[in-house]
């Protein structure tokens, strides 16, 4: 019988996590030491330590671009990923989703689940949003939802489930390749993914899109392709020189381990000449997308 397991000192203290107080629960998966997450999840809080609600100077009413973040919780990419909005004049609201829930992120990244991050980064999202939409320190008519890995998964699932008039274009890059199921999206979405991404594959051709599971057995590819058959507005976007996370740093083939195990290699980051096609591309279909 699976067992319902609070985080608790001893679980963190064995992978070498600090200890927070702790709002999600963890449910154990199998056995080799995974876990999914249960409810209840944290909110939304605007007050959280985690949260940046950033809004420009001296531009009235900006746009606003709601970010989920990656596997890994709030990191150093995924700032820069916020950041190219903020110098380009959006306001942008992002958060930790692991910390609000009391949950390490070296613990969760190595022993949760996709779904079980995407649980945690789900609960706050939605609430992210809300508080977009309710904002009045920006053009709350004018909503991006924006994440990457995990997060890019979560933004995807939102465009079914938060569907709204103000939501102006869904941008995931990388979306995870099992996790959350997708439904129909009438949102214009632009899906980024570097041509070398196969994070987590078990072979130099395993791309993340093209993979299926048993709990997803649609893969990213093939949903994309559903949605065109329903002249639903999602489209690809792949980037030559470039791996999982193309924010990560300079593209470099890396050995990702699970204990003293090395688990698998593959590519990660991207050049600056990708990162520069990136932007050029993410900001023309916000601008295209945007209503005055």
């Amino acid at each position: 019988m699976k067992k319902l397991f609070l985080v608790t000192f001893t679980v963190l203290m064995i992978c070498g996590c600090k200890v927070f107080s702790q709002t999600a629960k963890l449910k154990e998966v199998g056995t080799r030491g995974w876990y999914t997450t249960q409810e209840p999840f944290a909110a939304f809080n605007p007050k959280h330590k985690s949260v940046e609600i950033w809004t420009p100077k001296n531009i009235k009413k900006p746009p606003v671009i709601v970010y989920a973040h990656g596997g890994a919780g709030y990191r150093e990419d995924d700032q820069a990923r916020v950041e190219m909005f903020r110098r380009n004049g959006f306001a942008t609201i992002s958060f930790d989703a692991y910390e609000m829930n009391g949950l390490d992120w070296k613990f969760v990244t190595r022993r949760v689940t996709n779904t079980g991050k995407q649980n945690l980064i789900w609960g706050v999202f939605k609430g992210a949003v809300e508080y977009a939409l309710n904002g009045n320190d920006w053009d709350n008519q004018n909503i991006f939802f924006y994440g990457a890995s995990n997060g890019g998964r979560t933004v995807l699932y939102a465009g079914g489930e938060l569907a709204n008039e103000r939501v102006k274009g869904i941008i995931s890059e990388a979306p995870a390749g099992s996790g959350y199921e997708l439904g129909d999206v009438t949102i214009p979405t632009i899906i980024l993914f570097g041509k070398l991404d196969t994070w987590a594959g078990k072979s130099e051709t395993d791309y993340v899109w093209t993979r299926t599971y048993p709990n997803s057995p649609i893969s990213i590819e093939n949903w994309v392709q559903s949605q065109r058959e329903k002249k639903h507005p999602v489209k690809f976007i792949f980037y030559k020189d470039a791996g999982h996370l193309l924010f990560e740093g300079p593209l470099e083939k890396v050995e990702v381990k699970r204990g003293d195990t090395i688990a698998f290699t593959a590519y990660q980051g991207a050049s600056e000449e990708t990162l520069k096609q990136y932007e050029k591309d993410v900001l023309g279909f916000v601008n295209n997308n945007m209503t005055n």
